[in-house]
């Protein structure tokens, strides 16, 4: 179990309280099925999230490495410690650099270094990582063609996703590609009168081009839908999730949305929620700014263009919850975006994190 004092000071967030919108909020695509191009597009227009079923990666490999992990994290604090090497490694607690904790214990990892095969982690766990994710990179290359199809590319150009994620072989494209292991433990944290969990991960989105995860049976996982309401998103440990990232809304010019989401840690009693998740991002010079192929003609972009590298630091400076793409967002995108049905990021550009204490949010 990790081992985590909460602080007094604490900030309250809601939780979900209509459970049953999840499964008609939460679209799910078949990716073997003849309209999946259509379908994964519309998904990532309306939610910018969706569940994909028939994706090809055995059940073999996630059961292999959900054992693994588990036994890693059952080990003692002390033995974990042995594969931290912040950023990357074994951590605990602390999320990033400004402040945000959660409840929980993570392995974060560089897949394009090869750190994923780190000689401090145990070389059965190192194994299915690097099974899982071969497995995983591919079914996100493929959703990422499926969307160029569903954004109507031309049959020629629809790879342009895909290339900036998964180089072809051979090519040294050295896109930023990473895997993250988390693991939340049951809360034993006492609550207050109507408060009904703590957070595992605070909400934020992601700011790679796309995300893909798969958790154990235990859920937690909430998406904030377009309205501004949280809904949990059902467990499916044959399924994975898809999450478009802020660099993809970007590529689209704000066609797809990138989803806001956050864990609640499990309660007391509760079995501990096990997710891996592959964030596909691309090279750090690699130009963001919307697809020539989307615009139409008269249409302005929404964002001024910027390099991955450039957002990758900006985001990193930032907190978990801060609107990382306002200070990219151009003048015009405040009234362009406010008449456009798919309307879903304010234009406030986010200001300097001010110095906090870190706090462990609760949820109400």
């Amino acid at each position: 179990m990790v081992a985590i004092t909460v602080p007094i000071s604490v900030d309250a967030i809601p939780l979900v309280k209509c459970a049953h919108a999840a499964a008609a909020a939460v679209p799910s695509v078949d990716l073997s099925a003849p309209g999946a191009a259509a379908a994964v597009a519309d998904a990532c227009r309306g939610v910018g999230f969706f569940k994909a079923t028939n994706h090809g990666v055995p059940a073999a490999l996630t059961d292999a490495l959900e054992a693994r992990a588990a036994a890693f994290f059952a080990l003692p604090h002390k033995d974990k410690l042995e594969a931290s090497a912040r950023p990357l490694g074994y951590g605990s607690k602390s999320i990033g650099c400004n402040g945000d904790v959660g409840w929980l214990e993570y392995i974060l990892l560089s897949v394009g270094s090869g750190s994923v095969a780190a000689a401090s982690l145990p070389p059965s766990l190192r194994a299915a990582l690097e099974e899982y994710t071969d497995a995983v990179r591919e079914v996100g290359a493929r959703v990422l063609e499926l969307m160029a199809d569903g954004l109507g590319i031309a049959e020629e150009r629809r790879g342009v996703l895909r290339r900036m994620v998964v180089a072809p072989a051979g090519d040294k494209g050295g896109a930023d590609e990473l895997v993250r292991v988390n693991h939340y433990p049951p809360c034993p944290c006492p609550l207050a009168a109507g408060q009904r969990g703590v957070t595992g991960f605070g909400e934020h989105t992601d700011p790679q081009i796309i995300s893909v995860l798969r958790s154990n049976r235990t859920g937690g996982l909430q998406i904030m839908l377009p309205e501004g309401r949280w809904v949990p998103v059902a467990p499916d440990p044959d399924s994975l999730f898809i999450n478009v990232g802020d660099s993809l809304q970007v590529l689209t010019n704000g066609r797809f949305r990138s989803v806001k989401h956050r864990v609640v840690a499990p309660a007391e009693g509760q079995q501990s929620r096990l997710s891996v998740i592959y964030f596909g991002g691309p090279a750090p010079t690699q130009r963001i700014a919307p697809l020539p192929e989307l615009m139409r003609e008269g249409e302005q972009s929404l964002y001024r263009e910027f390099t991955w590298a450039e957002y990758k630091k900006a985001a990193y400076k930032s907190r978990l919850g801060d609107h990382r793409l306002g200070p990219f967002e151009l003048p015009a995108a405040v009234t362009q975006e406010a008449t456009k049905a798919d309307h879903h990021c304010s234009s406030n550009a986010v200001q300097p994190p001010a110095p906090a204490p870190p706090h462990v949010a609760r949820v109400h």
